[in-house]
């Protein structure tokens, strides 16, 4: 729900989508990047304070949020101009 309600809506202006791949032992989420953010630049950025910021302020419980997204594959990530 965090990620569709609060990470999602600033993400789509880019094209981009995340999305919940796995909840792991220890708090740890894995999400994978699609959409304009498979292959952005800033993902790693958009990652740390972005999904992870959003994710750990609403569940502090979470210790760490993992991409598992293959960024060499993607074919249309966005570049403002």
């Amino acid at each position: 729900r965090i990620l569709d309600e609060e990470v999602n809506p600033g993400v789509a202006a880019h094209g981009g989508r995340v999305s919940l791949v796995d909840v792991l032992a220890g708090g740890r989420v894995v999400v994978e990047f699609g959409g304009g953010c498979q292959g952005c630049g800033m993902a790693d950025l958009t990652l740390r304070e972005g999904v992870a910021a959003t994710l750990r302020r609403a569940l502090p419980e979470i210790t760490e949020v993992l991409d598992s997204t293959d960024h060499e594959a993607g074919a249309t990530p966005y570049h403002p101009r």
